[in-house]
């Protein structure tokens, strides 16, 4: 090692280690140096750990180990691997930058049990390769945006490399990439069988070539090979990740009713999200419930393709905690009732259930069995009003999030019921309220958000002086602005530090 790389090495270290980490940088302070010394560092022995290069000097042995430049440089590999561990990604980066030495440590594959690579910014799709291909211990990969150079998308290499040289993989995430292809996902059940996640969020996956077949051809008398017309659904390779638990196919067009069926067979099965996905049959749905909606903790699903033919057997997934459903539209009273039975549920969102009445509403929060939920989104539920929200404050007291965008008759009245009777909301949206004054605002002493977009007969004064009194509390307007109580206040608060509260200017008269 040069004195430059020597120099930049310690100054790298110090700042990055030493220094970030609360470590003693004088090895005779700290004592670190006195239970090394006994190490024999010049050991033949074949059984000992191989050691890293020591810095030659003309000192003797008990010097070198007293010597905070040489003891950095005599430490046993494993000693260097245990300390290069507590770094993260990028600083191992920035040491692999000192010598050859310490880029070989930093490239050993127990330092390397996640990588995270976002857009192109490792251009070359052969480096990205050869980096997979050295981090043989990866447990957890996330890959997002890339395209590749030269308009390749290179996302099939790089899953071949994962598939390749990392066998231990547990968690994959493909994001906004290119869609893997039949082949993609068949080396990957081959050579990462033991992945627990699978996230190809806005990426998917393409279903097989189309199935071939035989028929005698009556005038030849020869077999001719044709088509059915059915593809190869990607999904029937799931089955083969036994420890598969966690799935996300979000926004995954080639995903059928026939390809759900499939991913009803993965026996470990506990999280799916095929949201965003709209051709889905009643049939499927009921298919995928009774395999394997006993061991369902949280579904997203897209609702535009379903009825209550499917929603009224939702009551059959009795873990489920969360339960989201965009596009309900065809959601009706029996749907609701039997999705109000999940004892389980902490997570609901029902959105744009346009064709339920306002009784539906009250009949599922009052005789269901919704206690626990913590999140509830009613947006676009045009109907409910204010009995709705009534029985959602009478039997869900531990909200804590409540979103009604573009709920319109809702009023005063029920929204001071939810925020008395709700003592742990802390989040309220309630953007195109319409029909709110701004009556029940005097109540919200608890709460950290609150959204008024598109609420027309809301006094802005109002909400600064909410500001005024609780500078943590967050207000959009009108027009999705944050409200504040504004710049000569602030000021004030600035200068004054031991100001806690300002009262109302009527409160003051009325007290003096």
């Amino acid at each position: 090692m040069t004195a430059k790389e020597t120099q930049l090495f310690k100054q790298t270290f110090e700042n990055l280690f030493l220094k970030g980490r609360g470590v003693s940088r004088d090895t005779e302070d700290s004592g670190i140096a006195e239970d090394l010394s006994t190490i024999d560092i010049d050991s033949d022995d074949t059984g000992e750990p191989e050691m890293c290069p020591v810095h030659k000097t003309g000192k003797n042995e008990d010097q070198n180990a007293q010597d905070p430049d040489i003891f950095i440089y005599s430490l046993p590999q494993e000693i260097w691997l245990k300390i290069l561990q507590q770094l993260k990604s990028s600083e191992l980066c920035v040491i692999g930058l000192v010598s050859k030495g310490f880029l070989n440590l930093t490239r050993d594959p127990s330092l390397w049990p996640e990588l995270c690579l976002v857009g192109d910014a490792i251009g070359e799709t052969s480096s990205v390769v050869n980096l997979i291909s050295r981090c043989s211990n990866l447990s957890e990969i996330s890959i997002t945006s890339r395209e590749g150079r030269h308009d390749h998308a290179d996302i099939s290499d790089l899953i071949l490399a994962l598939s390749n040289s990392c066998h231990q993989l547990k968690h994959l995430e493909v994001k906004e990439c290119q869609p893997l292809t039949y082949t993609d996902l068949s080396e990957l059940s081959t050579g990462c069988s033991k992945l627990e996640t699978i996230n190809l969020d806005m990426t998917g996956c393409l279903n097989g070539d189309v199935h071939k077949i035989l028929w005698m051809d009556p005038i030849v008398g020869e077999p001719i090979e044709g088509s059915n017309g059915v593809s190869l659904p990607f999904s029937v390779l799931f089955g083969k990740f036994k420890k598969l638990t966690c799935l996300n196919l979000f926004e995954c067009g080639d995903l059928h009713s026939e390809g759900l069926e499939f991913i009803a067979d993965c026996d470990n099965l506990e999280r799916l999200n095929i949201d965003a996905i709209d051709n889905l049959s009643d049939k499927s749905v009921n298919r995928f419930i009774e395999l394997r909606g006993k061991k369902m903790k949280k579904l997203w699903i897209d609702g535009e393709s379903l009825s209550d033919e499917s929603f009224g057997n939702f009551e059959k997934m009795t873990n489920l905690e969360l339960l989201s459903v965009s596009f309900a539209d065809s959601l009706g009273a029996l749907g609701l009732a039997s999705i109000s039975k999940l004892a389980k549920l902490e997570w609901l969102k029902l959105r744009r259930g346009e064709d339920l009445e306002p009784v539906d509403f009250v009949n599922a929060f009052s005789f269901g069995k919704l206690e626990k939920l913590i999140h509830l989104d009613l947006s676009q539920c045009s109907k409910i009003d204010d009995n709705g929200i009534i029985a959602v404050a009478k039997h869900c007291p531990r909200l804590g999030t409540l979103s009604l965008e573009w709920c319109c008759e809702i009023t005063d009245v029920g929204l001071a019921c939810i925020v008395n009777k709700c003592k742990d909301l802390l989040n309220l949206n309630l953007c195109g309220g319409f029909g709110l004054l701004g009556n029940f605002l005097p109540s919200i002493n608890q709460l950290q958000l609150l959204d008024l977009e598109q609420c027309p007969y809301v006094q802005l004064a109002v909400l600064k002086d909410l500001v005024r009194q609780n500078m943590n509390l967050v207000i959009k307007d009108y027009y999705g602005e944050e409200v504040t109580p504004g710049r000569k206040f602030s000021e004030i608060l600035l200068d004054h530090p031991e100001i806690s509260f300002i009262s109302y200017d009527h409160e003051y008269e009325e007290y003096s």
